[in-house]
């Protein structure tokens, strides 16, 4: 279900982004065709298009990234790598915690709530950061990197 609503999200996003583009030629006259050519074969190739990129988006657009170290031993220097990407605690658990992006710009071009990353603990010595794949991995890279620097 999780697959299927992010699946959702991203379409509605191609939708407004495609429906502004559109609008925009439109009102400055650079439409190469008519809105009733919109509606017809055109059209319907470009639905099928944005399905298809749309259900593809979960799959390549998310990732999950495991790290060598401790949730709770190492919850302030995550918490530091984090807030120097733009990103706040939300919520946490003994297991999990969940940040979310701060920055107004950072949000909306994640909206949806695909401005989320999550960092949990995969037994005692494994931190998985999961998110967009952008995002996860410039986390990922940042807390090893402190993680490294904490342990010479």
């Amino acid at each position: 279900m999780k697959y299927f609503g992010k699946a959702v999200r991203h379409f509605l996003k191609l939708t407004i982004l495609i429906g502004l583009l559109f609008a925009v030629m439109y009102l400055t006259n650079t439409l190469a065709i008519s809105p009733s050519e919109l509606l017809g074969s055109r059209g319907l190739i470009l639905l099928v298009a944005m399905v298809a990129i749309s259900a593809a988006w979960p799959s390549y657009g998310f990732a999950s990234y495991e790290i060598y170290g401790s949730l709770a031993e190492h919850r302030a220097v995550i918490d530091s790598a984090l807030a120097a990407d733009g990103y706040a605690p939300e919520s946490s658990n003994s297991s999990e915690v969940v940040y979310r992006a701060t920055g107004v710009g950072k949000r909306l071009r994640y909206f949806g709530g695909d401005d989320r990353i999550v960092v949990s603990a995969r037994g005692e010595r494994a931190i998985v950061v999961s998110g967009v794949r952008r995002e996860a991995e410039q986390a990922r890279f940042r807390i090893s990197g402190l993680l490294a620097a904490g342990n010479r």
